[in-house]
């Protein structure tokens, strides 16, 4: 399985934060099609459905990640080096991803397949 690049992961929900809070103090079209747009990314990347299930994958995937270097940082993986990840590694807030056309809901409630593109 792909498990998506924590840097991007993070820079994602850091974006989707910052846009939840400008389009709380205002709605503007340009913030709500921020929102959207960040929305079904977090969405594909995580394999989920709602913007809640992908935040809670992206803590997820990053607390792993966390728990990897924090490991080796001490030492306790022995050489030094990272093993391969193994299936236990991955949290199980995190599906699976491919499955074939998912339903993404979004801040206007529209449904978007994940397969399509955003309009």
């Amino acid at each position: 399985m792909l498990v998506p690049d924590p840097k991007v992961v993070r820079r994602l929900l850091t974006r989707y934060a910052a846009l939840k809070i400008a389009y709380a103090e205002k709605e503007t079209l340009e913030t709500a099609r921020g929102l959207e747009d960040v929305t079904y990314t977090l969405c594909v990347m995580t394999g989920t459905t709602t913007v809640h299930d992908a935040v809670v994958a992206a803590d997820a995937l990053l607390a792993a990640g966390e728990k990897r270097r924090d490991a080796r940082q001490a030492g306790l993986l022995g050489s030094g080096t990272a093993p391969a990840a193994s299936p236990k590694a991955m949290p199980a807030a995190a599906p699976a991803l491919g499955r074939p056309h998912t339903e993404v809901r979004t801040l206007h409630g529209r449904g978007l397949g994940a397969s399509g593109p955003l309009r």
